[in-house]
C-alpha cells in the first residue's frame, strides 16, 4: 500500500502499475473524486454485476426450471445472483461513508455537504435519466404499453419514487427498485455516517456495528412483511448492509495494517462466496451482511483472491458496472425477442437454448454498457464537468484588441 501524495488516503499499489497504464491509455478506468483508487473495490463491483445480469438472464428469457434448480449447484448459484444488489448495498456503505470517517476517525477535512449532495446529482443523474428515457419508446412501440401508464411510472422511477408510491418495482426499467434504496442512502449517509464513527472507542464501535447488522435483520424478518411492498423495497429493508460497509471501511482507515495478509484468507474467501450464492434458508437475511463483510475483507488480504480482484479486465469492468446495471435490463429484453423469433429456438433442449442465451446476452450487455460508459457516465465522472460545459457552450470572449 502506498500513501496519496495528495490527500494521503491509502492507495493500492497497483495504481503505479502497467495495467493502470493501460487502463487509462483507452480511457476505461473510471475516474475517482479523491484521485485515488481501489482497484479491489472494482473487482468485487465485477462479481456484483456479473451475479446480478447471469439472474436475470434466465428470468426474462424464461429459461430457468424449478426441477434443475432445486438440484443443480449451477441453477442454485444463478437463481441467487439478486444477491449481487445486497454486494452493491456493502460497497456503497464503505465508498459514501470513506469522506465521512476520514474527517471523524482520522482528522482530515470535515465533508461539505453542499458539495456531497451536488457530485451524488452530477456524478449519477445523466446517465441514470438517458437509461430510463430509453425505455419509452420500447415501451410505447414495441410493447404497446399505454402512453399515460409509461409517463406515470416512468416520471415516478426517474424521481426515485416508484417504490414508495405503488408499493412494486418499476414498469419501466424494474432494477431501478435497487437505486431508490441508494438514493435513500445517498440521503442519509452523513447522518448514519455520524452516528456510526463518533463512537470513539473503536472495539466499542465495531462491536456496535456488528450488533446492528445482527438485529437490524432480525426486525426485518420479525415485522417487514413477505410480500413486495413499499417497506420491503426501502432501506429499513437493507440498511444493516450499508452498514457493513462502514465496518469495512472502519477496518480499512484504521487497523488495516495489523491485519495480515495470508494464504488462509483465501480458504476464507472460498467459503465465504459459496455461502453467499448458495445458502438458504431463514437466517440468510440476517448473516448475509456479516458473511458478505468476511468476503470482502479476504478480498483484500488473501493472495489469490486479491490477485484476482486486481486484475486489469475485471476491475474495469466492475468500475463501469453503474452503465452495466442502468442498461442489462433493457438490452437482456430485447435478446429476448431476437431469440423468440429464431427459428428452432424453443426446440433446443434447455441446456443449449441456456447457452444460446448468455452468448449473446453477455456480448451485447457489456457492448451496450460500455457505450453509456464511454461517452456519459465516465465523462459525468469528472466533477467539473457541469462548469466545463457551460464554457463549451457561452465561451468567455477573448479581449478586445488595442489599437493598432
Amino acid at each position: 500500500m502506498l500513501k496519496n501524495a495528495k490527500d494521503g488516503a491509502v492507495v493500492s499499489s497497483s495504481e503505479h502499475t502497467p495495467s493502470k497504464k493501460f487502463a487509462s491509455l483507452f480511457h476505461l478506468r473510471r475516474i475517482t473524486t479523491s484521485g485515488s483508487y481501489i482497484p479491489e473495490i472494482d473487482g468485487l463491483r465485477f462479481v456484483a454485476i456479473l451475479a446480478v445480469v447471469l439472474y436475470h438472464v434466465p428470468i426474462q428469457i424464461a429459461l430457468r426450471s424449478a426441477d434443475q434448480a432445486a438440484t443443480s449447484p449451477f441453477w442454485r448459484t444463478i437463481s441467487h445472483g439478486d444477491r449481487g444488489v445486497q454486494l452493491f448495498f456493502v460497497i456503497s456503505g464503505f465508498i459514501l461513508g470513506m469522506p465521512f470517517a476520514a474527517h471523524i476517525l482520522n482528522g482530515r477535512s470535515p465533508v461539505r455537504l453542499g458539495s456531497y449532495f451536488l457530485r451524488r446529482v452530477t456524478r449519477l443523474e445523466p446517465p441514470y435519466i438517458l437509461a430510463i428515457l430509453l425505455r419509452f419508446p420500447l415501451l410505447a412501440f414495441v410493447m404497446h404499453r399505454p402512453f399515460r401508464e409509461i409517463l406515470h411510472h416512468g416520471l415516478a422511477t426517474l424521481l426515485y419514487t416508484h417504490s414508495i408510491l405503488y408499493g412494486q418495482m418499476s414498469t419501466v426499467n424494474p432494477p431501478a427498485w435497487s437505486l431508490e434504496v441508494e438514493i435513500q442512502f445517498y440521503l442519509l449517509a452523513p447522518l448514519l455516517a455520524l452516528s456510526y464513527f463518533s463512537i470513539r472507542q473503536p472495539s466499542f464501535r465495531r462491536a456496535s456495528g456488528l450488533a446492528f447488522l445482527f438485529v437490524a435483520g432480525l426486525l426485518q424478518q420479525h415485522f417487514m412483511p413477505a410480500e413486495i411492498d413499499s417497506w420491503t423495497l426501502s432501506i429499513l429493508n437493507y440498511v444493516q448492509y450499508f452498514f457493513a460497509g462502514f465496518l469495512l471501511c472502519d477496518l480499512y482507515l484504521t487497523d488495516w495494517k495489523k491485519i495480515p495478509s495470508h494464504w488462509t484468507w483465501d480458504l476464507v474467501s472460498l467459503a465465504a462466496w459459496a455461502w453467499i450464492f448458495l445458502a438458504q434458508g431463514g437466517s440468510l437475511h440476517i448473516l448475509l451482511p456479516v458473511v458478505t463483510l468476511v468476503a470482502y475483507l479476504a478480498a483484500f488480504k488473501g493472495h489469490l483472491f486479491n490477485a484476482f480482484f486486481r486484475l486489469s479486465w475485471v476491475s474495469i469492468t466492475g468500475g463501469m458496472c453503474y452503465s452495466l446495471y442502468l442498461t442489462h435490463n433493457l438490452t437482456i429484453t430485447a435478446v429476448d425477442l431476437f431469440l423468440r423469433h429464431l427459428p428452432g429456438f424453443f426446440t433446443l433442449s434447455q441446456w443449449l437454448r441456456v447457452a444460446l442465451a448468455y452468448a449473446v446476452v453477455l456480448p451485447a450487455v457489456a457492448f451496450i454498457g460500455l457505450i453509456l460508459y464511454l461517452f456519459v457516465e465516465r465523462p459525468c465522472m469528472d466533477k467539473s464537468w457541469p462548469a466545463k460545459l457551460y464554457r463549451s457552450i457561452y465561451p468567455s470572449p477573448s479581449p478586445a484588441s488595442g489599437p493598432s
